[in-house]
């Protein structure tokens, strides 16, 4: 039974594989990363600086973390937008990438618990873990990076790495997924008993809904929007497990990226949804050493 435990942990997350997609993954983390910070630091007066309005998330940081980094002068302030500005571009780059993943990341979680900004929702603190994630090793900056360039003369690397990166990134995944499906049947008013898709599609003031083709009809089929409820809370459980399976796996990118495409167009989420997602998708289908296994 061990010796069997031991095989399978070896093949999950130990044999070593190109990482040709990690590679992939890093330029889309670096879009993500910069697409959602950069414009906050384009308005420093309004969301950093000592005369701003700053919203803090104390259901993210500790008191004493939010009251430590408050205490930040103008200069300092200014000075973490530099470094993060430069340790976003060498992360892009691929050079010093580990370095320079770590780096970004401090500087995020530093203008993070400055100002909130209403972002403290499920969303940005998926970036935050996923950058932790990819901080882990240097892995992500083997191909298509400086690193590479330096070290082999090319942009793909012709060294195999554990895969215990990757497989935690398709965990991580995963687990969103059945988070968010469980969040939809457990809270008050959940999707199974309620229909909170019909009255937000009939919802006069601002919300999240879009004003995409398809709203009015929808406005007037209750039954129908249940059953688009009752749809994605059975797409979002199934989509863990039809991920790690080798035979559904190509329909299950398929049907997330659908999925995701679906959210931007009837939806106002934050499109870190859609800027990570569909990448990190991608990383359950790259070739791996041994197609067959």
């Amino acid at each position: 039974m061990l010796k069997a435990v031991s095989k399978w942990w070896e093949k999950c997350f130990l044999e070593e594989r190109p990482s040709t997609a990690l590679g992939i993954f890093r330029l889309a983390v670096a879009f993500t990363v910069g697409a959602h910070v950069i414009p906050t630091l384009l308005h420093m007066e309004d969301n950093y600086l000592s005369s701003a309005f700053k919203e803090k998330n104390l259901s993210f940081f500790t008191p004493g973390v939010i009251a430590w980094i408050d205490k930040s002068p103008d200069w300092l302030v200014l000075m973490m937008a530099k470094v993060f500005y430069i340790s976003l571009v060498f992360f892009a780059a691929g050079f010093l990438s580990q370095f320079s993943c770590i780096l970004m990341t401090l500087c995020c979680y530093y203008f993070y618990a400055l100002n909130s900004l209403h972002i403290g929702t499920l969303s940005f603190d998926i970036l935050l873990v996923t950058l932790f994630l990819v901080g882990m090793t240097g892995y992500p900056g083997d191909n298509l990076s400086f690193d590479c360039l330096i070290r082999y003369r090319s942009l793909l690397s012709p060294r195999q790495r554990p895969f215990f990166v990757q497989r935690l990134l398709q965990l991580q995944i995963a687990s969103t997924y059945l988070y968010t499906g469980l969040c939809k049947i457990a809270a008050e008013g959940n999707w199974l008993d309620g229909n909170p898709l019909y009255y937000l599609y009939n919802s006069t003031s601002e919300s999240v809904v879009k004003h995409f083709p398809l709203r009015s009809f929808l406005a007037h089929q209750p039954g129908l929007c249940h059953a688009i409820g009752i749809a994605v809370i059975l797409g979002e459980f199934s989509m863990p497990f039809l991920l790690f399976i080798r035979k559904t796996r190509p329909w299950a990118v398929a049907l997330g990226f659908f999925f995701h495409v679906l959210l931007l167009v009837t939806l106002h989420v934050p499109t870190i949804f859609f800027f990570l997602f569909p990448p990190q998708l991608l990383l359950f289908i790259f070739p791996r050493r041994n197609p067959g296994r």
